[in-house]
């Protein structure tokens, strides 16, 4: 669950990225793990997945987490392979299962917005029916946060303010004026690390970006829409619309390609909305229902796709 890579040594004291689960794996760090005292950054799915299971190595783990509670919500994760042996392992498998969204269908429409035709979401993720598993976000957040609760301390409406690397032990000091110490940091806050900017700086010095920025929302269903999506597509644009289930809301979709990320952008809530409008000018399909959706949403999520 996230993403591998290698650790980043620093005198004595290890600060990792989510995802390099393997790398810790293996360190001698973890055959000393009572009474070491570890501090996770962010509380979404990464985090409290490592959380588990440092501590049921021994490890006594801390989370922060900037948001008042587990954040709900979301688009549905696809669960398969070796990420549902490891959730199985984590006795969260049959809670998973109850929380399947079982989409159905994936139709495709022109630039008309005329059918194109219809598959079997399996025909292009390569999942097993009847065995992966399809579930919201908001619910696999939950899911992971249940045997946490009374085993892990989570710090929330709190961030990382700074880190000093004091040799032997992390000294952090959080938003909140609290000043804790810790044996390991670990930065499992997403896409814009915070955790990882104090410790390397500004985002962009790392980030390769892919090319591509999208826009996402919820929207009334005024379209009839259930486990299922629909995809309107041309060369370098794309629009979804995605129900996981009978509801009054659904979910919308506008990705692009772009030679630059739109840097300028990423703060301003209304360039946002006019970026994304004078990319999709068209009158077809359901073009204009999802622009005036996405201007009205407050859940706008705007971002790029970086590695």
């Amino acid at each position: 669950m996230g993403r591998t890579a290698s650790s980043i040594r620093i005198p004595k004291v290890r600060i990792f990225e989510c995802g390099r689960w393997k790398a810790l794996r293996k360190d001698p760090f973890m055959n000393h793990s009572a009474n070491r005292k570890v501090l996770i950054s962010g509380a979404s799915i990464a985090g409290p997945s490592l959380a588990y299971w440092l501590h049921r190595y021994g490890f006594d783990v801390t989370i922060v987490e900037k948001a008042s509670a587990i954040r709900g919500g979301g688009y549905a994760i696809d669960i398969r392979g070796t990420a549902r042996d490891v959730v199985d392992r984590m006795g969260l498998l049959p809670r998973l299962r109850e929380a399947h969204v079982d989409t159905r269908k994936l139709s495709f429409v022109d630039a008309e917005g005329t059918l194109i035709g219809s598959v079997r979401p399996e025909a292009l993720t390569g999942s097993a029916e009847g065995l992966d598993l399809e579930v919201r976000r908001g619910d696999l957040a939950d899911a992971l946060y249940a045997p946490l609760r009374d085993t892990v301390e989570f710090m929330f409406n709190d961030s990382i303010d700074t880190l000093d690397d004091a040799g032997d032990r992390v000294d952090v000091t959080f938003a909140s004026g609290t000043r804790r110490t810790f044996d390991l940091v670990i930065g499992a806050d997403g896409l814009h690390s915070n955790t990882r900017g104090l410790v390397f700086g500004p985002e962009e010095e790392f980030h390769r970006y892919l090319g591509f920025t999208f826009a996402g929302f919820t929207l009334p269903n005024d379209f009839g829409l259930a486990h299922e999506g629909a995809i309107w597509n041309v060369p370098g644009r794309a629009a979804v619309l995605y129900a996981h289930e009978p509801s009054d809301h659904l979910h919308g979709f506008l990705t692009f390609m772009q030679d630059e990320p739109p840097i300028g952008a990423f703060r301003n809530p209304e360039a946002q909305h006019d970026l994304v409008a004078s990319t999709f000018p068209e009158a077809s399909w359901h073009l204009p229902r999802l622009l005036t959706a996405m201007r009205e949403a407050d859940d706008l999520f705007f971002d790029v796709g970086v590695s």
